[in-house]
């Protein structure tokens, strides 16, 4: 009889143990370390106050086959496929897509279509409209 509780109780810290570390957060590796802390926070409009985590990239835009932050089709100043957001190995880059009224910095500078701008934690963007900001974190 006790050969068998002995067993059990082998059995049983064996399944813990499996369990635990099958629970257990991955570790970070090197080509992760920034990536998975980088999000966007929305300051205004219909998301104010939501994050989003950047993962390899996020897009911005009305298509819902297409983005990551889908806003509505009668949202004005947000094209279909907006702009995208970018993990660059430490570095985080917003592209515009070609957008018809545009991707802004938060200093109001109008962003060329296609050619990449670097962000810092803290910096914002916006898209059509300023209601529609952004900021890094």
């Amino acid at each position: 009889m006790q050969t068998y509780i002995g067993i059990a109780l082998i059995i049983f810290v064996a399944a813990v143990i499996a369990y635990l570390r099958s629970t257990k957060e991955p570790e970070e590796s090197a080509e992760d370390s920034g990536r998975d802390r980088r999000y966007l926070i929305a300051m205004g409009g219909m998301y104010r106050g939501q994050s989003f985590p950047i993962g390899r990239e996020i897009v911005i835009g009305r298509d819902a086959a297409k983005c990551g932050i889908i806003y509505p089709n009668t949202a004005k100043g947000v094209s279909s496929v907006h702009c995208k957001v970018m993990m660059e190995e430490e570095r985080v880059a917003l592209l515009d897509l070609g957008s018809t009224y545009g991707t802004f910095r938060d200093n109001g500078d109008k962003l060329s279509p296609n050619i990449k701008y670097y962000l810092e934690p803290g910096d914002g963007f916006y898209l059509g409209d300023a209601e529609n900001t952004f900021v890094l974190k």
